[in-house]
Parts: structure tokens; C-alpha cells; sequence
């Protein structure tokens, strides 16, 4: 074996190109199929004899046709890349060296190794060839998996390619049948050359797994029959233990990351979905805890009704909006029942099960958020009770927009209608009475709950609006159509008074 290290050490790899084939081309050494089938249609069309009437044409274009014949097929132009030969014979003289190391191994392959680069839109499979031994192919399979793992994933077409890329890196690449039988074969007759006709058996024996095609058979039988001429037919080699099978430090190297690889995609599936956060529905019986005297609560129901005694059928005191806030002045025997009072004085019975713990204008906030619905068009009427012939102008002239309410004098909403920031609209339809105006203006108008969420102000008008009615006889032109503004107006005769937006969105 060291004659023969002795010998391939002048084999390394060839990095120029001794025949010329990939200048004739118009390449750079290494150049890819693709590339190279490109650059030979483009070329043949200037060169061809029937299109260039110089006296080379005809040698340039046997070159080309040469050259293309050479690096189109994968096993010659690996030969060529490797030893600077045009092509493969089954009688090559000295042995196969690695691309990588440069030194003779008695298992050695053609292996092909992908990676994938990533840039958003686009994603490009490109790969790593050549004659290895078993140590270089498992560094050159790492460094490729490496670069796919770190730049294979962004964007959809590397999502699809970077899996397939990683499996293919881990069983080792890929060994094309009918290089690696050739080069197989060839290995085979070097070192038979050299006398190690036990390891020339051993190779004849691994090229019989690639050599599938009728050609590559005959190159067998015929090497097969050297070997047994030379070593007699009671020798029959000794047999390699295949290193190529996947195992190993490296396999499991690639492997691990694999293997996590489903339990990381699910934790961002988790991130992303949030299952713990999905309402989970159950037909047990709810647990009520008895609430403790001075608890604040909210109510978590529309019209909560408060009454005399806790049981069912006791007369009601009033009812309560959801959301309101009461505090919890005592208990009782039975945790079903809750005794409290109201925001407005009001003592009695509630059940424990419809009041939530806190304040009820944070939840209030939030659920009126979630429920805001389209936003209202301009002049569009959101409430209406009774209707008539009256019309009102109503000015706005702030940068928030506003809602008008019509109530009655015990504070019943007639007719509420929406003003959008820097409209003026004219109400119509008003009903014939006397009423109290009341506005309110903001931002993120909530249909749910009626009110603004952010940044809402309630005001009242001082004086009350008459409406009355005209006969049909009477000119309504020589009339002032009443009209009201929601900002401040200098030097007018009345001025809004402030006052609590609950109380505003109160309807009764």
C-alpha cells in the first residue's frame, strides 16, 4: 500500500483544465450540467461549419463536440475533473485518489451531496461531487447539511426542499449506479495492477451491488475472470467490511437535529395556536365559592334582578346592567344566594353565580371593545322610539365624533342618532314634546355597549328643546329651524354642562 499512497500522491485532484474542455466552452472548472449543456447550444450555433466559413471551423466544432461529449456524462467528466483523463478505461494504471484528501482508499465512491440556499422568494439546490473515502464524504455531507440548516428555510420553496435535502445528506448522499461501478472496476484493476489481488476481489465483489446495466455487467464478468486467472480459482479474496452503510458519530450528528425537528415545529405551532386559551365546554356542575362581605364584584349578566330574599320568586328591587359594580355586604346559608349593595344604595339578594370578581370597568372596557362593530355613517339613527315631523341642525365642528340623545324628562332616550367629527347634519323625524339633549364625543364608537371607548366626554344641554306641533296652514319658512352645536360656540346664550358618561349611557 505505501507504493501505491507513493504513486497517487502525484494524482491529486486537477484544478485547471489540461485538455481545454471547459475553456471551449467558455467555463470555469466545476461548472454544474446545466450550465454546461447552456454554454454548448450557445456555442455550437457560432462554430457549427454549415454557419462559419473560417478554415478552423471544422476543427473548433470536433473540439466542442469533444469536449461536450466528455463533461456531459457524470463519470467521465468526475475522471476528468479528478485525473485530467477524457475517459474511463477498465485498465487504468494507478488507483483512484479522493477529492478531498488526495489519499487511496480500498471503498472508495462517487458521491453526490445537495444543499439548499434560501433568499425569501427563491431557493437553489445546489451540490458537492466527487471521488471520496468514507471520513471525507461524512465531512462534506456535515459542511452541506450545516449550510441547508442555516440557510435553507426562508422561504416556501426551501421549506419544501430542505427536508428532502437533510434526509438525503443523512444515508450519505447520493451514489450514482453507474460512476461508482465504473470507478469500482477501475480501482479494481490498479490494485490488481499493484499485486493486492485480495483487495481487488473485494472491490469486484462491491462493484456487483451498482452494476445493473448489461455494459457494466460484461466490465464485471470480464474483471471477475482477470482476478480468477491471476489468483487461481480457489482464491477468492477476502471480503470489506462496508463502511458506507449509515452509522455512526456523524449520523447521529445529523440525525439528532431531525428528530427534534417535529417537537420544534409543534412548539411553534403551540406559540402561534395557543390551545391553553381555547374555552374548554364541560357538562359537570359549576362550583360556586360563596363571595366574602366587602368584595367588590361586577355583575357578568343583562338584567340582573335584586331581590327581597334569596330564593326564586321574591319581588325584585331593580335591575342591574351588566358590568355594574356592587359590593357584597353579606352571605347566608345558602352560597347560591349573595346579599349587596348598589352603586345607587340599593340593598338585596343577587345570585353568587352572576357576579365576577373586581370592578367591572376594566371587563367592561374590553368586552365593548370586542363588540364595537361597523362604525355608524353619518346622521345614521341608532335609537328610535317614537317618530314624527320636527327637524333639529346639529353642528359639529370638533375633531371627535359625536352622539346626540333626545330624552325625556325622566330620562327615557326618545331618539339617538350619530355625528361624525366636522359634519353638520339636520335630525329628522323627531317626535313632538319636550326634551332633554344630551351628548357625548369620542373615539371607536362601540355599537355593543353605546359608548365611545376612548377618550369619551358627556355633556349635557342646560335648557330643554319644545317641539310642537304646526298646523298644515302655517308657513314652517318663516319659522327658525331650531340647531344646537357639540363644541363651544363664543357668545352663545348657553353652555354645555358636564356629566357622568355612565349616566349618559344609561337609557332609563
Amino acid at each position: 500500500m505505501a507504493g501505491i499512497r507513493q504513486n497517487c500522491s502525484a494524482m491529486n485532484i486537477i484544478t485547471t483544465d489540461p485538455r481545454g474542455y471547459y475553456s471551449i466552452l467558455g467555463l470555469s472548472p466545476g461548472a454544474d450540467l446545466a450550465t454546461i449543456k447552456a454554454a454548448y447550444r450557445a456555442r455550437v450555433k457560432y462554430v457549427h461549419p454549415d454557419r462559419n466559413g473560417s478554415s478552423r471551423a471544422r476543427e473548433e466544432f470536433h473540439r466542442l463536440v469533444e469536449a461536450y461529449a466528455v463533461l456531459k456524462d457524470m463519470g467521465s467528466r468526475s475522471q476528468y475533473d479528478t485525473t485530467g483523463e477524457a475517459e474511463l478505461g477498465p485498465m487504468a494504471g494507478q488507483p483512484y485518489c479522493c477529492s478531498d484528501c488526495g489519499r487511496v482508499t480500498a471503498q472508495p465512491r462517487y458521491v453526490v451531496v445537495h444543499k439548499v440556499r434560501s433568499n425569501i422568494a427563491w431557493a437553489r439546490m445546489t451540490r458537492v461531487q466527487g471521488i471520496f473515502c468514507r471520513a471525507c464524504a461524512d465531512r462534506a455531507t456535515v459542511r452541506a447539511s450545516t449550510a441547508t440548516w442555516a440557510m435553507g428555510w426562508w422561504s416556501l420553496p426551501g421549506l419544501l426542499l430542505t427536508p428532502f435535502v437533510l434526509i438525503r445528506n443523512l444515508l450519505g448522499g447520493s451514489l450514482p449506479e453507474r460512476e461508482n461501478a465504473q470507478l469500482l472496476i477501475s480501482q479494481a484493476y490498479a490494485f490488481l495492477a499493484q499485486g493486492d489481488d485480495e483487495i481487488a476481489a473485494a472491490l469486484a465483489d462491491q462493484a456487483g451491488s451498482f452494476s445493473r446495466e448489461p455494459p457494466l455487467r460484461n466490465q464485471l464478468e470480464q474483471l471477475q475472470a482477470v482476478i480468477s486467472q491471476q489468483t487461481g480459482p480457489q482464491q477468492t479474496g477476502r471480503r470489506l467490511k462496508n463502511r458506507w452503510r449509515p452509522s455512526g458519530g456523524v449520523f447521529a450528528a445529523q440525525l439528532l437535529p431531525l428528530l427534534a425537528l417535529p417537537a420544534v415545529l409543534g412548539l411553534f405551532a403551540m406559540i402561534a395556536l395557543r390551545p391553553w386559551e381555547t374555552p374548554v365546554s364541560t357538562s359537570a356542575a359549576i362550583a360556586v365559592k360563596a363571595a366574602r362581605i366587602g368584595e367588590i364584584r361586577h355583575v357578568a349578566v343583562e338584567d340582573l334582578k335584586v331581590r327581597t330574599a334569596p330564593q326564586e320568586g321574591a319581588p325584585v328591587l331593580t335591575l342591574l346592567d351588566r358590568f355594574a359594580t356592587v359590593e357584597v355586604t353579606g352571605g347566608g346559608d345558602n352560597p347560591e344566594w349573595t346579599e349587596i349593595r348598589t352603586a345607587a344604595g340599593v340593598g338585596g339578594y343577587v345570585q353568587t353565580r352572576a357576579l365576577y370578581a373586581g370592578s367591572g370597568s376594566r371587563f367592561k372596557t374590553e368586552w365593548c371593545a370586542a363588540n364595537r362593530g361597523a362604525t355608524p355613517q353619518a346622521g345614521e339613527v341608532l335609537t328610535r322610539r317614537v317618530s314624527g315631523d320636527n327637524r333639529l341642525l346639529v353642528h359639529n365642528d370638533g375633531r371627535r365624533d359625536g352622539l346626540v340623545k333626545l330624552k325625556t324628562l325622566t330620562g327615557n332616550t326618545v331618539m339617538a342618532f350619530y355625528v361624525p367629527a366636522t359634519y353638520h347634519i339636520a335630525a329628522m323625524g323627531i317626535p313632538e314634546g319636550t326634551y332633554r339633549l344630551e351628548f357625548a364625543t369620542g373615539t371607536q364608537y362601540s355599537r355593543g355597549c353605546g359608548i365611545f371607548i376612548e377618550d369619551m366626554q358627556a355633556s349635557m344641554l342646560p335648557v330643554t328643546l319644545n317641539f310642537r306641533y304646526v298646523s298644515p296652514t302655517a308657513s314652517r319658512a318663516l319659522g327658525k329651524l331650531p340647531e344646537i352645536s357639540l363644541t363651544a360656540v363664543a357668545g352663545a346664550p348657553y353652555e354645555p354642562q358636564p356629566m357622568d358618561p355612565d349616566r349618559f349611557a344609561a337609557d332609563d
